[in-house]
């Protein structure tokens, strides 16, 4: 994990200090320690942002332009698509007493908790990534997935199993008729 993400607070500018990196899939897995990774993988992000403060408070706002890959929803090819957009934080010094019985308020939502004179940006960036990543990808608009029988990508052929069977739950629907 890069040392470039974590942030002394001690030294940081009161203009605010810009951070401007890109990175690829080494840095993206170190996110997450061996631990389990998102179905999707990253091929490269580019960040821009600023961080402020305002007495212990910290602002992170900035821009995230993500490349990523995944397996196609209907024909399970590789996908690459693109994801991005702006995000910002709001970091408060971590309280020492907590209560699990309370009720976090809205504005208490959107707050994240930081320890000592140092933030990692990491994380953050990370969350972001992975929070930009859709759930449903498509290699393209007019996908024609796999065949339900046999399993050959009708993007690429074509198949004789297409019948028309019909589900027995549904067969009952075919003699609906609708009066106009």
């Amino acid at each position: 994990m890069s040392d470039s993400l974590k942030i002394n607070l001690a030294i940081l500018p009161e203009e605010g200090l810009r951070l401007t990196f890109s990175e690829g899939s080494a840095w993206f897995q170190g996110c997450f320690y061996g631990g389990p990774l998102p179905e999707f993988s990253l091929v490269s992000v580019d960040v821009d942002c600023l961080i402020t403060r305002s007495g212990d408070t910290i602002y992170v706002r900035g821009d995230l332009k993500s490349q990523m890959r995944q397996e196609c929803s209907r024909c399970l090819e590789p996908a690459t698509f693109t994801a991005g957009g702006a995000f910002a934080y709001t970091l408060v010094p971590e309280k020492t007493e907590t209560a699990d019985h309370l009720e976090l308020s809205a504005e208490e939502l959107e707050t994240s908790y930081y320890r000592g004179d140092f933030i990692d940006l990491a994380p953050i960036l990370c969350e972001q990534i992975i929070l930009l990543a859709p759930m449903k990808v498509l290699c393209t608009e007019n996908c024609k997935g796999l065949c339900p029988q046999c399993g050959v990508n009708l993007n690429t052929g074509s198949c004789t199993c297409r019948s028309e069977k019909v589900d027995d739950r549904l067969a009952v629907l075919k003699k609906f008729k609708v009066k106009n």
